[in-house]
């Protein structure tokens, strides 16, 4: 995978979204990939991902804030099914690469670079060869991304005191 060219394009907008990422205190810190404008995964539908298999701009007439951040909707419907059960489509590693995640780097993702394994969403920062290349080892990925998260966490809960 394109780590090291992922690292160095997206650690800019990494800190933005540390930054913007503490919502109600440091020990509930929860990195999410939102842009300087508090828009999560750059505006697309994370709901469509799953209902309309396809990654969807999202609209700024239907938009949900959750996080602290502002997730926008294809529809009515698709807000009211993320506000109904956000963490079911939120995406894994808060819309962080989940290539970068396993290596204990936050790289906002590319929403165009995406899977749904075991019923949760999952991004890269790369293209489609990216994440062509993330599933091929994705039950090992996603155990590595899970034991890194928490210490990406609790990183961002200290950069935010």
């Amino acid at each position: 995978m394109h780590t090291t060219a992922a690292r160095s394009l997206g650690w800019t907008f990494c800190v933005a979204a540390l930054v913007f990422a503490a919502g109600a205190g440091a020990d509930e810190v929860k990195p999410l990939a939102a842009g300087p404008d508090h828009v999560a995964i750059q505006g697309y539908d994370t709901v469509a991902y799953f209902t309309d298999g396809k990654a969807t701009k999202g609209n700024g007439s239907f938009e949900y804030v959750w996080e602290d951040a502002r997730w926008r909707f294809a529809s009515l419907a698709h807000r009211d099914m993320f506000i109904a059960d956000p963490d079911h489509y939120a995406p894994q590693f808060g819309g962080f690469c989940a290539g970068a995640v396993t290596n204990g780097v936050l790289v906002p993702a590319n929403p165009e670079a995406w899977t749904i394994v075991d019923g949760k969403l999952y991004m890269v920062a790369g293209g489609q060869s990216d994440i062509t290349e993330w599933k091929v080892d994705a039950a090992k990925n996603i155990e590595r991304g899970d034991k890194q998260w928490p210490l990406l966490q609790a990183q961002a809960a200290e950069h935010n005191q």
